[in-house]
């Protein structure tokens, strides 16, 4: 177990990791906010200045002897730089931006295609734009042409007869409805499929005949909710349990412990390319514990499942009255970041745990 703490301001919320470092912003909201990457194997600390960047990071990765950075601005909007973290001389210091990322609605590093996807939102009078540009990973360059798409009432494009429901790797996918073709020869309309609009080589892909209209409109339902993601961890639809979501595809997801023990509100859920994390605080109050007429200890319960769905209990924090933010690290680590009492953003310390 890693402790991390720091004397004045607090650690912020992005936080980035790779085989042997953590990488951690110390912020205090107004002047400061500086890149901490620890060794974890050695301890050792290197600390770079990226207030020139944002004084709000979103995220962090760590490209080898680099750092990408996303922050928010005063208006909403993110902006990102790419850091060098080498020591280069007087004139290019550890710290020194090697280029920048100008505003945008979103902008998203897309690790396995080397990419950065950045998308702009611009609303017109009858329709919203929706504009993506790729860049170069190593340079901040543009890489071929940017792409757009209009979309009118209801989120539909006219031309293409494509509704769009959610997106996805960093928006530089629409996922929606294409409304059917006509067929000449049966003189009628084909049904309505699913199908997914690839706004980097601008053409509608992967077209799926709808079998069970009533599941399409919840699995949609849940995607559109999900804010550009297809990996994710969701309370069902009874409230009584727990989905996890793989490539937009719900899968089954069992905790070992009763839902019912858990705060809802607490969950937080993580989807790797190899299993699902969650974390869960036991609610003291639970109504088996009502029945009993004993609170329960505040536990925040830490569960990883296998391929079956079922969710082993791996790890138990005493969290009585905190507060924490769940991340993972690999395939046998995990942080938590315990939450401020006031604020909703950053905490006073970040835990590294492995499990054993």
């Amino acid at each position: 177990m890693t402790k991390l703490t720091t004397p004045s301001g607090f650690i912020d919320d992005a936080v980035a990791f790779d085989a042997d470092r953590i990488a951690y912003v110390v912020a205090d909201s107004s002047t400061k906010a500086e890149l901490h990457v620890v060794v974890l194997s050695t301890k050792a600390e290197q600390v770079v200045d990226i207030a020139p960047v944002s004084l709000h990071p979103l995220s962090i990765t760590l490209v080898a002897q680099r750092a990408f950075v996303v922050g928010e601005t005063d208006g909403g909007k993110q902006i990102a730089a790419m850091v060098d973290l080498v020591d280069r001389g007087k004139q290019k210091p550890a710290g020194t931006i090697l280029y920048k990322v100008p505003a945008a609605t979103h902008i998203t590093l897309l690790e396995k295609q080397g990419r950065i996807a950045v998308h702009r939102v611009t609303l017109l009078s009858t329709s919203t734009k929706h504009e993506i540009e790729i860049l170069a990973i190593d340079s901040g360059k543009r890489i071929g042409a940017v792409r757009t798409i209009e979309l009118g009432v209801g989120d539909v494009e006219k031309q293409l007869d494509f509704r769009v429901n959610h997106w996805s790797e960093g928006w530089t996918k629409a996922h929606g409805i294409k409304g059917g073709d006509w067929d000449k020869k049966e003189n009628q309309r084909s049904p309505d499929t699913e199908a997914t609009y690839d706004m980097v080589n601008a053409k509608l892909v992967d077209r799926k005949k709808i079998d069970d209209l009533f599941e399409q409109r919840k699995r949609y339902q849940a995607l559109a909710d999900a804010n550009g993601k297809l990996d994710f961890v969701r309370v069902g639809w009874d409230n009584k349990s727990l989905q996890a979501w793989r490539g937009g595809k719900l899968n089954k997801l069992e905790l070992e412990q009763a839902l019912p023990t858990y705060d809802i509100k607490s969950l937080q859920g993580v989807v790797t390319p190899d299993a699902v994390w969650v974390a869960a605080k036991v609610d003291p109050v639970n109504a088996d514990a009502v029945a009993r007429k004993k609170a329960d200890a505040e536990y925040l319960d830490i569960f990883r499942a296998q391929p079956d769905g079922k969710a082993n209990r791996k790890v138990r924090v005493l969290a009585a009255g905190l507060r924490h933010r769940f991340g993972v690290m690999g395939a046998d680590r995990f942080y938590l970041l315990e939450r401020n009492q006031s604020m909703e953003r950053g905490g006073k310390s970040l835990t590294v745990y492995r499990l054993q």
